[in-house]
């Protein structure tokens, strides 16, 4: 990263500053989104504002600036920081009291397995996982327990095994021809690329059933899907040790569809912004 936006601002990052009352800093409050780049162009961008809004909304919280301008600043980010492709992270910080909220944007380039991820379960649950929240410990305990073990990546669950998402995912098993997900209700993010993946999904004939799974249950013949924003559609290949199918058609075709559906919302946002 050789700079970000700060309040419409491009600026190093070593020379960025926030107000020291700024309740991001002295409470934790504060909203993000993280969106994927293609070719300087933020995927599913209207889909990220929209959650965002509904976060500020709920927090009493204004919009920094308008969507038109959030648009302009994340392009003009990607050409300034050359990462056409890549990751794109919005964060508003609640600011000071009386004061109005921050927008900080960053720009970088992630690089993750290509093969099946190891994961472990870990125990815990988001607090209150409907709002994307810049608190965002849980995820970094339960990355640090998988790094400890040696393992990729993890899963979360509930005190009775249920799986509710990953880390920093959302969670898919790939079962009886169609696709297993937890309820998008109490603990578990709404996740952008989950909610697409659902829509692609049923529009193409693939069946998906919303409900809990108990890693205790999970099959041998199980797939595991985990899906975000930037990295896209991963399998699992294995749980707690516990070796899992990698589905390869049923992968492939998902991510054809995904592709397809991402090419078409870099289209619509330059139609729409540039």
């Amino acid at each position: 990263m050789t700079v970000l936006m700060l309040n419409g601002a491009l600026i190093a990052p070593e020379k960025a500053t926030l107000p020291a009352t700024d309740r991001a800093l002295t409470h934790g409050l504060g909203l993000y989104e993280t969106l994927k780049l293609v070719g300087g162009l933020p995927v599913f961008f209207e889909e990220h504002v929209a959650r965002l809004d509904l976060g500020l909304e709920e927090l009493g919280l204004e919009r920094p600036c308008s969507r038109v301008e959030m648009a302009a600043q994340i392009c003009r980010l990607s050409a300034a920081d050359d990462v056409p492709d890549g990751a794109c992270r919005v964060l508003v910080t609640a600011g000071p009291p009386h004061g109005k909220p921050g927008l900080l944007i960053q720009t970088d380039r992630r690089q993750f397995p290509a093969r099946p991820l190891r994961v472990i379960s870990y125990l815990g649950v988001r607090v209150r996982a409907q709002l994307k929240a810049m608190t965002v410990m849980q995820s970094y305990l339960a990355q640090r327990a998988a790094t400890a073990a040696g393992a990729d990546d993890a899963i979360l669950v509930d005190d009775e095994g249920r799986i509710s998402e990953g880390a920093t995912s959302n969670m898919f098993l790939v079962r009886g021809g169609g696709l297993v997900t937890p309820p998008a209700e109490g603990a578990i993010l709404p996740g952008v690329l989950r909610a697409k993946v659902e829509e692609l999904a049923r529009a193409h004939g693939i069946p998906v059933v919303e409900a809990f799974a108990r890693v205790a249950d999970l099959r041998p013949d199980d797939g595991m899907l985990l899906t975000s924003s930037v990295r896209g559609i991963v399998p699992v290949g294995s749980v707690d040790g516990v070796e899992l199918l990698v589905h390869e058609q049923e992968l492939e075709r998902l991510r054809a569809l995904v592709a397809a559906a991402e090419a078409a919302s870099a289209v619509a946002f330059r139609a729409t912004y540039l």
